[in-house]
């Protein structure tokens, strides 16, 4: 007989006395979230475990869990979202505890299901409320894939499997489209076909080549247009991705030609495309969010855009194809990662300065093209690793010249591997100083006012001499709007500002127009 197959009124359990299970969950308040978190997944695995307590009792303690969850949830999101890039170990470690209790949960959920579905006497009491147990275990089943993306780590075969299991129970007992209020409050009406449609849709939009809080927002947009998405047993325009119910793989683009069969499902955005262009159309207009869409918090608008922009990409009838091709590789190269190491990398070549060797990384190239190279790392030395991080690269038999580019894609392979891709903006990257300029035009003498920056030649040609040079510095280093001046070679420029490219946590890549200052 299954494990999970409880039918003796003696529970046993921590929380199995409703008089003190209360008291247990409200005194897990006190303690830091992450070490709260770790104890309700505790909890989760007793009530899985448990001996003798009927399926109506395990669902009170999984709801009591699960809502006793919330606070600690949202505050370590938030905390994950705002470590400090020089603490990567902790966003690490909390990333593994919320994903492991939402795999918990999920798992929770879905016994209760097979508890029915396998006829434990106990669990028929629960047929009323089948579709709202479904959808809490595809919702927590979504949440831990998210935190796996947060991770960039790669996605089990088995958990694909328990999407399926569950969403199979829910068709062949008619409660697949039945809507009901999946949890209290806003946004809490759903479906198991909407619960299951975020999933699959959040799975097939490339996240691993988004920074964490663009993550964040394609999981919201998921959810907030679910309502538009389609589920069916045949392809169909707007639907251009398929999930085959029968096996454990990942949901993928259809090929073209192909047919429905017993497991397979087509899906994809459908409806949800206009939507997702008038809304990329009004956050450029009003460079905000409208209140009608929830993205669970405030974000940037250059994310949000860049979120829409790359959504309309990858859920298209086409999908996007590489601008560059790629060729085999076993070049050995030199990586160190942050505006600072990398300036200093290069200061010391050019001067012959000491610079601490611990921070370079040896990596062995899987590819590379014109536009950027793909490398397997180790993840022993590179967990400072995330999409938009600034990483200088040096080819150890073309010289001292210091590439600089940024961390476009991540996965990881395994527990000892990364596989990341990067986009060089530079082949010969040159440390300079900027000077802020006086009130008459002249570089302001003082050394403190001196600026460290990094000049971005194009990685096909020198660009200096050029109409235009791109610039490296810390952010809030100099504002964007002013003119700075710069030696270069003998020669005096002006920089005066464009625009800004690109953020990142520790630079700011901006466009200057460089003008040859008069020598007079």
């Amino acid at each position: 007989m299954l494990s999970w197959l409880k039918s003796s009124p003696d529970a046993d359990h921590p929380l199995a006395d409703p008089r003190s299970a209360k008291r247990t969950l409200e005194a897990l308040d006190a303690l830091p979230p992450l070490q709260a978190l770790e104890k309700l997944l505790d909890h989760l695995d007793a009530a899985r475990e448990a001996e003798n307590m009927s399926a109506q009792r395990v669902l009170e303690i999984v709801e009591m869990i699960d809502s006793s969850s919330k606070p600690h949830q949202q505050a370590l999101s938030r905390e994950f979202l705002s470590v400090d890039p020089e603490n990567r170990a902790a966003g690490t470690r909390i990333a593994h505890v919320v994903g492991n209790f939402w795999e918990g949960l999920a798992r929770a959920y879905r016994m209760l299901l097979e508890m029915f579905v396998t006829g434990d006497p106990s669990a028929q009491v629960l047929k009323p409320r089948l579709a709202i147990i479904a959808a809490r275990a595809l919702r927590a089943f979504n949440l831990h894939l998210k935190w796996r993306l947060l991770r960039y780590a790669p996605l089990e075969p088995a958990l694909w499997g328990a999407f399926a299991r569950v969403y199979q129970i829910a068709e062949r007992h008619g409660i697949a489209t039945t809507t009901a209020v999946i949890y209290p409050g806003p946004f809490g009406e759903s479906s198991v076909r909407r619960e299951m449609l975020k999933a699959m849709m959040l799975a097939v939009s490339s996240t691993d080549s988004l920074p964490k809080r663009q993550i964040e927002i394609v999981e919201r947009l998921c959810a907030q247009f679910s309502e538009f998405f389609t589920l069916q047993e045949e392809p169909a325009p707007g639907v251009y991705f398929h999930f085959d119910l029968d096996a454990d793989r990942a949901p993928a683009r259809a090929s073209s030609g192909m047919a429905g069969g017993s497991g397979l499902r087509f899906f994809g955005p459908s409806a949800a495309a206009p939507h997702l262009k008038k809304l990329a159309q009004d956050v450029r207009v009003t460079g905000g969010v409208p209140p009608t869409v929830n993205l669970g918090g405030s974000y940037p608008t250059h994310d949000v855009v860049q979120v829409l922009e790359h959504l309309a990409h990858y859920w298209s009838p086409i999908p996007p194809t590489r601008k560059e091709k790629r060729r085999d590789s076993k070049e050995k190269v030199e990586a160190v990662h942050g505006l600072n190491d990398i300036i200093a990398a290069i200061d010391a070549d050019e001067f012959g300065w000491n610079f601490d060797v611990r921070k370079l990384e040896d990596w062995v190239l899987a590819d590379e093209s014109s536009a950027g190279v793909g490398a397997t790392v180790p993840t022993d030395r590179s967990d400072w690793l995330a999409v938009g991080e600034m990483v200088g690269v040096r080819y150890l038999d073309e010289g001292i010249a210091w590439g600089v580019g940024i961390v476009r894609r991540l996965n990881l392979v395994d527990r000892s591997q990364r596989q990341v891709g990067i986009e060089l903006l530079s082949r010969g990257a040159i440390r300079v100083v900027l000077s802020r300029l006086l009130m008459d035009g002249s570089p302001d003498p003082d050394p403190k006012s001196m600026i460290d920056a990094l000049m971005l030649p194009s990685p096909a040609e020198n660009s200096i001499g050029r109409l235009t040079v791109k610039i490296a510095v810390r952010p809030g280093a100099f504002d964007l709007r002013d003119s700075y001046g710069l030696m270069l070679y003998g020669m005096d420029y002006l920089l005066v500002p464009k625009g800004s490219v690109e953020h990142g946590a520790d630079f700011v890549i901006a466009e200057y127009r460089l003008l040859v200052r008069s020598s007079d």
